[in-house]
């Protein structure tokens, strides 16, 4: 018997548990064999981007190519500008806020059994996200970017696509980590949606917003987003339709630089909330 003991203790003292960096590998090992196992989905996904890239390209066919010289030209290429940035964000932002109520089960039952710690789990669902939603950006974005005829440079518009698609995922993540019902997931999404296309200066510009409701607009991405998007598309352009777009929408109350610092805060923010939250209830 003390033998036997003696045995199991020995032998327990020898298990040693997977690092971070091992965890993480394993991880985002499953969740590749997920995403392949449920490929149908994603090639819809995939597809529809392509779709509407189409779509959008053909509505606003060449719409770039003008001299913006009028404000009707400059409303429709900063209405396709847009619609893109809307679509992805919609995109992403979907799959990302049902996400954990899905898993959840799952999750809570490894986590509570020490099959791995919270950081591994969440850094490889966010590799295969980073991976997922650029293939999503450029399917989308290349069939669009060059048949809209914009000026500005692609390699831009991609990475701010790109950086728009992961803080409106962080967020939908956030309010997911917060419910456990998918369905209630899906309730919420106007919530996520609604603001951001009523602040992004798309509907009304943004100095007509009243001054007590104003401050709302600065929670959202799509805003930062817009802003970067119309600086980069119209900054050059010396006609008062574009001067008077970037200065109602408040263009350039802010360097460029710090949109783009203020959307990975965002990210980064919302992402870590969420870490904290969902620790927060394994742990309890």
């Amino acid at each position: 018997m003390i033998a036997t003991t003696t045995t199991a203790a020995s032998l327990g003292a020898v298990i040693q548990y997977p690092g971070m960096v091992v965890q993480t590998r394993l991880l985002f090992d499953r969740a590749m064999k997920q995403l392949f196992r449920d490929k149908l989905a994603f090639v819809i996904r995939i597809v529809s981007n392509v779709v509407f890239g189409v779509l959008f390209g053909c509505i606003f066919f060449q719409v770039g190519e003008s001299d913006y010289e009028t404000s009707a030209q400059v409303g429709a290429s900063f209405g396709a500008q847009v619609n893109l940035l809307i679509s992805t964000m919609f995109g992403v932002a979907q799959s990302s806020l049902m996400e954990f109520p899905r898993d959840r089960p799952v999750f809570l039952r490894e986590y509570s059994t020490n099959h791995y710690s919270i950081f591994p789990y969440f850094l490889s669902k966010f590799s295969l996200e980073c991976i997922t939603t650029m293939i999503q950006c450029l399917s989308q974005l290349l069939c669009a970017f060059f048949l809209m005829g914009f000026q500005q440079r692609f390699v831009d518009f991609l990475a701010l696509q790109f950086l728009l698609g992961i803080a409106s995922s962080s967020i939908g993540l956030f309010i997911g980590s917060c419910v456990e019902d998918p369905s209630v997931a899906a309730e919420m999404l106007p919530a996520l949606i609604v603001p951001q296309l009523l602040f992004s200066g798309f509907f009304i510009q943004t100095n007509l917003i009243p001054v007590w409701l104003s401050w709302a607009q600065y929670l959202c991405s799509l805003v930062y987003a817009t802003r970067l998007v119309t600086h980069y598309e119209f900054g050059e352009c010396d006609s008062q339709a574009c001067k008077g777009l970037l200065e109602a929408n408040g263009v350039y109350q802010l360097e460029a630089y710090y949109y783009w610092i203020i959307l990975c805060a965002i990210a980064v923010i919302f992402r870590t909330t969420a870490m904290v939250v969902l620790k927060g209830k394994a742990s309890f």
